[in-house]
Parts: structure tokens; sequence; C-alpha cells
């Protein structure tokens, strides 16, 4: 399916927490549709919304001064700040707001918030898909004072918090499903490649080779601003080598990176079904083979699919290369934002595993 130019214009935008829709809801409540979000408090650490404010916006956005916010909490989220707000009508919002101040971004990650609103609202229009619906508004003069996404809710738990206890064929349910998803999401293109921002802006690249090249620069270039030691090289000699089987890729398709990371996959905890997807800050149009999900699927993700794209003849060396990037992306992010219960060993062992393969191609 071919997605017509779309207007970018930034405005601010809502997420629906998840927690039950219940007891009698307003109209403009009751005409958005369930979006998911994790209930999973955040460290004692994070900064604590500020009460009033969030309610003011919540207010403004239903024009309605009877809406009672009666319980906020921080959520975990990857980036950005992710806040649970409890109605009085037993529903729940979820605001998604900028970063901390002291948070450190990546080049392509300061575009996330726009990234999200303008892919969840293209997903709404052109698929099934159940993720979030967008709230639009003005948000001018509003108690936050600066742009940030509101949407529908999701119902369920993350799949990282029910993995441990489903059995295999639920498991198998689930990743067919996701399978089917990923289906979805990869048979919508656009006429330009690269990151949202640019190709919905007009300014994508013209062919994939050009857009991966410019994605993996800026990650290298985000770790060289950081001193992190890293194969530089090595890594873009490698890529050079490789360069002209990006030529394969012709059609730009949306990518979604982190469609199916368990704490993206929301699942009802009864019957074990996927009820949504969320965490679509990181999409860009290029090849499928990029997508969440493709490099480490299990056979019934691949069933649901449709076909298994990583054993057909000439793709081994782009897979090399998107398991080079997305390496680099985890053990950039990592000296960006460290955390004490992680290091970065896994994602420098993928990175030498993915380069020692791409020298052998």
């Amino acid at each position: 399916m071919h997605l017509p130019p779309l207007d970018v214009a930034v405005y601010p935008v809502v997420t629906m927490g998840h927690g039950r829709h219940g007891g009698r809801k307003s109209r403009a409540q009751s005409s958005i549709s369930s979006t998911s979000s994790s209930s999973s408090a955040s460290s004692s650490q994070s900064i604590q919304p500020d009460f009033s404010s969030i309610q003011k916006v919540i207010r403004n956005v239903f024009r309605s001064s009877k809406i009672q916010v009666q319980q906020i909490e921080r959520l975990r989220g990857r980036i950005h700040q992710v806040y649970l707000s409890r109605l009085a009508d037993g529903s729940s919002l979820v605001l998604k707001c900028p970063p901390d101040n002291d948070t450190r971004l990546l080049r392509h990650e300061k575009y996330g918030l726009e990234t999200e609103r303008t892919t969840l609202e293209t997903l709404r229009e052109y698929t099934q898909l159940p993720v979030p619906q967008v709230i639009k508004y003005d948000n001018r003069g509003d108690a936050l004072g600066s742009a940030f996404l509101m949407m529908s809710h999701v119902p369920g738990r993350r799949l990282s918090e029910l993995s441990p206890y489903l059995s295999v064929n639920e498991r198998r349910t689930i990743d067919y499903t996701l399978g089917a998803y990923i289906r979805t999401l990869t048979s919508l293109s656009a006429t330009q490649f690269g990151l949202t921002h640019r190709v919905f802006a007009g300014k994508g690249s013209s062919s994939w080779r050009e857009a991966f090249i410019a994605l993996l620069e800026s990650v290298l270039r985000d770790a060289e601003d950081m001193l992190v030691t890293l194969p530089y090289d090595t890594i873009r000699y490698y890529i050079q080598q490789h360069i002209s089987c990006l030529d394969e890729v012709t059609e730009p398709r949306l990518v979604a990176l982190h469609a199916c990371e368990l704490d993206n996959v929301m699942i009802d905890v009864q019957t074990k079904q996927v009820t949504g997807l969320v965490g679509f800050s990181s999409v860009v149009w290029g090849d499928p083979l990029l997508s969440g999900g493709v490099a480490d699927g299990s056979e019934a993700f691949f069933e649901g699919l449709g076909e298994n794209p990583v054993k057909t003849g000439g793709v081994k060396a782009r897979m090399l290369m998107y398991a080079t990037y997305r390496s680099l992306l985890e053990v950039t992010a990592h000296h960006y934002r460290p955390r004490h219960d992680m290091d970065d060993l896994q994602g420098r062992r993928a990175l030498t595993h993915a380069l020692n393969e791409l020298g052998q191609v």
C-alpha cells in the first residue's frame, strides 16, 4: 500500500494509559479507542509529575472541568517521561512527555515524539493494527508548556512481565501474531527512504543506500562525540565493501525498529493474546529486514510473517550490516545513558560477531 504525502506539522499528543475504562465516560473519552502502556512504576529517583499541571492539561484536552484525576504514576520509559493518570471514572490516560533535561539523546532520538505521533496516525488510518490513537489538541498556554503525546489506552500487561509464565503454545501464538503485525507494518510504503520526520517533510533520500549510510554515520558520530572506543575504520570499511547490496531495496517500507521488543507488546492476562503494540518512536522507511522481530524471529513468527526472508538467498550481507547498526546503537546508547545494572558487553560481542561475519561474506 502506497501512502500519500502526509502533513507533519508539529502539535502535541495524548495517550490513554492501561487500566480499564469503567463507569460513565465523557463523550470525548468514549470516542477514544484503547491503547496501552505498562503500569510498572519507575524508580524512586524519577522526577515526580506535577499533579495539578497534568490534571489541567487533561481538562483542557477534553474541555471539561469535571474530569477528576485521582492518581498519577511515573512509568518506566526508554527515554521519554511517561505518566499514567488514573481518572475518577475508572479510565486511565498516559502522557508521554519529552525526556528529562539531563537525558542525553542520540541524534535520531531528538525526533522521537514527532515520529511516534506521525507513525501512529498513519497506522490508525491505513491499518487495523491495535495501536494507540493520538488525540490532537492545541497546547498553547497549557500547564506543561511543551509538546507531548496523548494516546488512547491499550489494555494488558507487558510481554516482558508475563513471558516467564507463558506456556510453549501461548508464546507460539503470540509470536505468530507479531509476525502477522510486522507483515502489515512493512506493507506500508512511502516515496522516500530514511527517518520518518525527514520522509514526511519531503526531505528523505532517493535510495536506501544513501539513507542507511546516513543512519550509520549518525550513530558513529554520536559514539565519536562521547569518545566511545570502537573499531570505527573497520566498521566503515566492511560496510563500504558490501554497500552495493543495499541497492536491492528499491521501495521504502515502514520499519519499526522496536516493534517486537518485550516491553512494547501488550498481552491480555487472562487469554494470553496480544492486545496491542506500543513504542513507535524509532521508525524509518527502508528495508523490511531491519524491522524489529526479523533478526531473531521464531518459526511461529515467520509463519505469521508469511515467509522467512532471512533464509532467502542474497540477504546475508544486509542482515549483517543491520546487525552492525543495531549493536552500535546499543553500545552507544549505553554510554549516553549508562545503567548500573547493565553493561555494553553484549552489544560489543554482537558487533564483533557481525563484523567478523561480514569479513567472510
